[in-house]
């Protein structure tokens, strides 16, 4: 499943939120410094003053490709010949692992894009809720 042609305003951060160690790599890792003429973002004493962070913090710079693709569920498995499990009185047996909402493709910097795709006034304002938790799930099915 995915979206595709969203824009997400990224609103992390701020003063009651902590943000995590990607989202800094986004605004710090990338800012312009004396030696990194390439970064895309202004540096810290651009925007030192409250009034400059502020501009900076609440302008279409904090506006991102919310794009996505997931891959709701994978599952791997494998199922055991009859030949061998009729030694070990086993009708069926099938081993398996299952990636549920495990791999996402974008390029929002975000934890997850998707977290902003709620309702009402919450579309395209990504504001650090929880993203889609990801699960591992290793099984065995047997029929005797």
């Amino acid at each position: 499943s995915g979206q595709f042609g969203n824009e997400i305003f990224m609103n992390l951060q701020r003063q009651d939120r902590l943000t995590s160690n990607r989202i800094k790599a986004v605004f710090y890792d990338n800012r312009w410094t004396s030696s990194n003429h390439n970064g895309t973002i202004p540096a810290a004493a651009q925007i030192s003053s409250g009034t400059d962070a502020e501009r900076y913090l609440f302008s279409s710079a904090q506006v991102f490709n919310g794009s996505f693709f997931k891959i709701r569920q994978m599952q791997l498995g494998y199922t055991v010949p009859q030949n061998i499990t009729r030694k070990f009185f086993v009708q069926n047996l099938r081993a398996y692992v299952s990636l549920d909402d495990f791999f996402t493709i974008s390029s929002y910097p975000g934890i997850d894009p998707e977290i902003s795709a709620g309702t009402g006034s919450s579309q395209g304002l990504d504001m650090g809720g929880y993203p889609v938790t990801k699960k591992v799930s290793v099984g065995f099915n047997v029929t005797f």
